[in-house]
């Protein structure tokens, strides 16, 4: 049986996913747990979600390179185990830190959940990359924050913090087109697909405004005429991509005020898009939200 301690050499894959059983459990994961999370998979031979689930643990945990381990404990041949840590229901996932359950999770669950539950545990190296890229970012150092979420998604392809991270990088230079295929790639039910229908709704709002002549255009339009409703939306639609919600709801309001039901609606879709940046339930959006009902009905 292989040696729980430190060792600077790389580990095999036998080493970072194991079965585990009563006789070695205090040692292999109680104790261990003190050096480097444990996973534990309660599961069994005639349980189909959990061979379902076996595979996606594994792909994750091994992700981390060591970071943490699987170890799979068969409750048919360790009821004593199971019933110790009350076990009722499987697949059971229970991850372990410092010798006590910190997290755990029932039934199986796609990857990214997977991802989003160990991850809050333990952050893999493409976490702390993003995390990195944030703050980076937030000091003004824009190239660095890039080549770091760039970094990330080498190591993570499909790291949902890093895709949206990078969109919102490039987005702010001007560079759509890669900004909009990197948030096209968040798959629903990530951690971040709020954030990257979000972006994908900057997005549109500058196509949009790129279309109408952009934002000068559209304002002297409005100026003209200010029952022009295409220049008015041009100039919302503007006034959003450049993060001026409040002037772009007030814009939307007012189109949908004179004709709801214009370009079939796409002034209330529209409206309803901003929520999704400013927050769904934050005080701009309930506002807004309240004046576009009493508008509408």
């Amino acid at each position: 049986m292989k040696d729980d301690s430190e060792s600077p050499r790389i580990m095999s894959e036998s080493e970072i996913v194991f079965d585990v059983g009563g006789g070695d459990f205090e040692r292999r994961v109680l104790s261990a747990s003190h050096k480097r999370p444990i996973v534990v998979d309660f599961w069994a031979p005639w349980c189909a979600p959990c061979r379902m689930l076996g595979p996606v643990l594994e792909k994750v945990v091994l992700s981390y390179k060591g970071k943490i381990r699987l170890a799979r404990l068969n409750i048919d041949e360790n009821r004593d185990v199971a019933a110790a840590w009350r076990i009722q229901s499987i697949p059971a996932v229970v991850i372990f830190k410092d010798g006590k359950p910190v997290s755990s999770f029932i039934g199986a669950q796609p990857e990214s959940e997977v991802q989003r539950i160990i991850s809050s545990v333990v952050p893999t190296e493409a976490d702390e990359l993003v995390l990195k890229a944030d703050r980076l970012a937030g000091e003004g150092n824009v190239k660095e924050a890039e080549s770091s979420c760039r970094r990330a998604l080498e190591l993570m392809p499909e790291h949902s913090g890093a895709l949206t991270g990078l969109a919102k990088l490039l987005l702010d230079k001007g560079d759509r087109d890669e900004a909009k295929a990197l948030v096209e790639s968040v798959p629903p039910g990530s951690r971040d697909y709020a954030e990257a229908r979000s972006i994908s709704a900057r997005i549109e709002f500058a196509e949009i405004c790129e279309a109408a002549g952009g934002r000068a255009a559209c304002e002297r339009g409005a100026a003209d005429n200010p029952e022009n409703l295409d220049a008015l939306f041009g100039l919302a639609c503007c006034l959003a991509e450049d993060q001026k919600y409040k002037e772009a709801l007030d814009h939307l309001l007012k189109i949908v005020e004179i004709d709801k039901l214009y370009g079939e609606g796409k002034a209330k879709d529209a409206m309803l898009r901003i929520f999704s940046i400013v927050g769904e339930r934050s005080e701009l959006a309930d506002d807004y939200r309240s004046r576009l009902s009493m508008a509408l009905y």
